[in-house]
């Protein structure tokens, strides 16, 4: 009997054995991990063309059949019931009525879509694929219905190679049938415009938003983001650098939409070695004193303080005036925090003004200095007024109305003398209640820049 059973248990593990090597084996080639036996008889761009007139419906009555590798898709949150997929001919908008579509069509993966009875239109100029339905009596390109996802669209071979194509901003176009829409493009060299922003609202409201990147060359295009992306609420990446994305458009705005965070590679060293618009200031600041992190508002008599200026929906600034001061002369002093100039750049200064009730030859003008220590005492460092062309108009203002002036911009100024060396920029504003000089002034748009 122990014989007995002992082959018996021998004999059912061996037969165990292999069965679960069998089990094993179907596991190790899952199903949809190679391209099913379809043909793919027509290019993206082919299909594209199809479309010719912007707000059209064509409905394709042929067997056609596309293939793409998918290069976006919903896993962030930041594009909702669509995917982008792309072939060497160029890529394309698909709308599909489902959710967490990123499950059974990851970025990599190669898909086939059987095009008869789909329809090709466009949003804005945006070539989409989808189903024409009506909605509200109207005709609409609607999301292939989820039930149906299956009957169109066929999975294919996984983990495909996804590379963005290295364009430059000149190269994108917004005729709907430019080569670049809908594809993943990489544009390289540019940075937030604002680098304190948050990708997008993360209110209540659930507001999309649209910030601006620029080219060091000045180029600007704008990243949208939807409130419901899983980094919505995430600080933009302060510095300089590559960015991949879906290239859009709406009408002739130039889009990227973002597939994650990680697709903004703004590490580098920022175009201007410094900047400040005071674009954190809230419509609560307004009239208060200004005090920003690293800067110096100093007054020695405690009456002529910098303050926030902010007007409109937009308008920020600070400003200042010796008006309402009780002495014979009023000395004010804005000083930037520390500014790094490199030594192998030729770097130069820029601001932008505004002035109200000229009167007298109340002055305000910029300086450098390479010794002050950050003290309240800015008087004991040497300061070196910057060139005739970098003097803010006080000295010449006319504009006696209520309302301030438009702003006038200095143009670069020089500070090439300092490459090389740590910095700090003054704005000295010198009034006087009694002889008259109480000129209010605005500063704004404050930046050297590399070169």
């Amino acid at each position: 009997m122990n014989k007995i059973f002992k082959l018996t248990t021998v004999v059912m593990l061996v037969i165990l054995a292999g069965t679960f090597s069998a089990c094993k084996k179907s596991f190790d080639n899952p199903p949809g991990a190679a391209d099913p036996a379809i043909v793919a008889n027509t290019s993206i761009k082919s299909l594209k063309a199809l479309h010719t007139s912007s707000g059209d419906y064509d409905i394709i009555t042929s067997d056609l059949v596309i293939s793409g590798v998918v290069v976006a898709d919903d896993k962030s949150g930041n594009l909702y019931k669509q995917l982008y997929i792309q072939d060497a001919t160029g890529g394309l908008q698909v709308l599909l009525d489902a959710n967490s579509l990123y499950g059974t069509y990851p970025v990599g993966r190669r898909i086939f879509i059987k095009c008869k009875d789909l329809c090709v239109s466009d949003y804005n100029g945006m070539i989409e694929l989808g189903v024409k339905a009506t909605v509200a009596g109207l005709p609409s390109l609607e999301g292939i219905p989820s039930n149906l996802v299956s009957k169109y669209v066929v999975g294919g071979s996984i983990n495909n190679p996804v590379t963005p194509i290295v364009v430059t901003q000149n190269q994108l176009g917004t005729n709907m049938q430019d080569q670049y829409l809908g594809s993943l493009i990489q544009l390289d060299g540019y940075e937030f415009s604002d680098p304190n922003a948050t990708f997008s609202d993360t209110s209540a409201y659930k507001s999309t938003v649209n910030l601006d990147i620029k080219s060091c060359a000045g180029q600007t295009i704008i990243v949208r983001t939807s409130a419901y992306a899983n980094f919505a609420g995430q600080k933009v990446p302060g510095g300089n650098g590559s960015i991949v994305a879906i290239y859009t458009t709406f009408g002739t705005t130039k889009q990227l939409l973002l597939r994650n965070a990680e697709d903004v590679n703004f590490t580098g060293g920022r175009c201007n070695l410094f900047e400040e618009y005071f674009n954190i200031l809230t419509t609560g600041d307004n009239n208060l004193d200004f005090v920003f992190p690293g800067w110096k508002n100093i007054a020695p008599n405690a009456t002529a303080l910098y303050k926030n200026a902010v007007f409109g929906t937009s308008g920020k600034c600070v400003k200042v005036t010796a008006f309402g001061t009780t002495l014979n002369a009023d000395t004010a002093w804005l000083i930037t925090p520390a500014i790094a100039l490199p030594a192998a750049t030729t770097p130069q200064l820029q601001f932008s003004t505004a002035y109200q009730f000229a009167t007298g030859p109340t002055t305000i003008h910029a300086f450098v200095s390479t010794n002050y220590n950050g003290s309240n005492t800015p008087n004991t460092a040497t300061w070196t007024q910057v060139s005739t062309n970098g003097q803010i108009p006080g000295n010449t203002a006319t504009n006696n109305s209520s309302t301030y002036s438009s702003f006038s911009n200095t143009g670069n100024i020089s500070l090439a003398a300092y490459a090389g060396q740590t910095v700090y920029i003054a704005f000295k504003y010198t009034g006087s209640v009694s002889g008259g000089r109480t000129t209010n002034f605005e500063v704004d748009d404050i930046r050297v820049t590399r070169q």
